[in-house]
Order: structure tokens, then sequence, then C-alpha cells
């Protein structure tokens, strides 16, 4: 599928109906189980400490948490896309933090190592990025999202002067970092076609992981609990590293 969600989610949404309608006729990954829309929402979060940490992650902290193709299961290659440009601008200024997730920069963060990686022609794609930031600044920023992603249901985006409706989900997020929040995005790239990419965002500390996982919605659950949890777990140790 030549879905581009790049660095932190930030590619265009470029799927045209032909490489989507392509792309759902392909090759299935490896497992299965009923969708990740079914289960119970979740946020996780460690209890709260009583002085905000302070110092970012250095850049070998960020690349420490970042996955290499040897910590995934067998099928999975390491993949490179093109940055893109685009911008998106959503029509709820209450859903305004969600932007990131479609296309663009985390104002105030730090950017640091990045990932991409796919299964046979694409069939599934996971995206991954680390970043960090001063003070409480990622504190902050999860706080702001988790309210972003109660807020907005659903909303519509636009990018390149296309429209596309958008909506989202909690879903249930791995624990074993200070906090994490994971939901299903579903975006209308055509009239009756959508991608549903799962999410997770991650705190340790002063640092952020991103992590987007898309995939058949048959497996989406059952592939996303086991990714993400490896992610998490990278990314923790390296931020403690």
């Amino acid at each position: 599928m030549r879905t581009r969600i790049r660095h932190g989610l930030a590619a265009a949404l470029a799927v045209s109906a032909l490489s989507l309608t392509a792309a759902c006729g392909g090759g299935e990954a490896e497992g299965g189980a009923k969708k990740g829309a079914d289960k119970p929402a979740a946020t996780t979060s460690a209890a709260p400490t009583s002085e905000a940490p302070a110092t970012p992650l250095t850049a070998a902290q960020m690349k420490a948490g970042v996955l290499e193709v040897k910590d995934l299961p067998s099928g999975w290659k390491t993949t490179t896309h093109e940055d893109s440009s685009t911008v998106y601008k959503i029509d709820k200024p209450e859903c305004d933090t969600l932007a990131p997730m479609l296309g663009g920069d985390i104002a105030g963060s730090t950017k640091g190592a990045t990932a991409d990686f796919a299964v046979g022609n694409n069939d599934s794609e996971i995206t991954q990025e680390v970043v960090t930031f001063d003070g409480a600044g990622a504190a902050d920023y999860l706080k702001k999202l988790s309210g972003a992603v109660d807020a907005c249901p659903s909303f519509t985006s636009e990018a390149d002067g296309t429209k596309m409706k958008t909506s989202l989900k909690k879903i249930t997020a791995p624990q074993g970092a200070d906090e994490a929040l994971a939901f299903q995005l579903s975006v209308e790239v055509a009239p009756g076609m959508e991608v549903k990419p799962n999410l997770i965002v991650v705190r340790q500390g002063t640092g952020v992981m991103r992590f987007l996982l898309l995939t058949d919605p048959a497996t989406a659950e059952k592939d996303f609990d086991g990714l993400a949890k490896l992610a998490t777990d990278k990314f923790v140790k390296g931020a403690q590293s």
C-alpha cells in the first residue's frame, strides 16, 4: 500500500483509489484476530513524580530507543521513504494537536532517530520516530494529545486541497512506560475507502516515541499488541540507558 506516514507520521496519506484497491487484495500479515476497535479504550501512565524531568534525551539514547529489523518477527525488512512536505489542516481547533499524526513535526520537540519497515509488497508497514523535549514538554504534549483524542472522535483533515473524513478511537496501550496512549485512525482516502492505522505515543522521561502500524484489519489487533510492546520496551530501555 502506497500510504506514506513518515517520520512521526509526518508524511502525506497519499493513497490513490487504484493503489488502495490493489493493496486490499494483497497478502495478509501473519496471525489472525478480532479487530482492534473491539478492545476497550485505555491510556496508561505512571504515578506522577514530584519533579518533572528536565534533561532532554541524547541522540544516542534516542537512537537506542528505535527498533531494528533484528528486533522484529521474521518477514519484516527495512524500508525508506522520501520525506513529505505536506501540511495538514484540521477543521476543529480542539483537534490541532492531532495534526502531526497526519503530517508535520511536534512543536517544541527535537527530532531523534526514525525507522521504517515493511512486510512483503508493503502489505504491512511500520513507521517509528523518537523525539525529545526540554523540561516538562514531553508530559505536556501527552496531556494535550490525550485531551485532543477525547475531544475529537471525528474531524475533517485537508492537505493539498483534498479533504478527508477522519475518525479515531482509543485502544489498549502496552504497559511499561511513564505514559502511553494508543488509538486507531480511520481516514477516508476515497469515497467508501478507508485506511485504519493503529498508533501508540509513548513518553519516557523527556522523550516521546511515536509508532504506527498499518496492516490487514483482520490481524491488526494481534499484530499491533505484540509490535507496540516491542517498540515500547526498546524505547524505554534506550531512554534509560
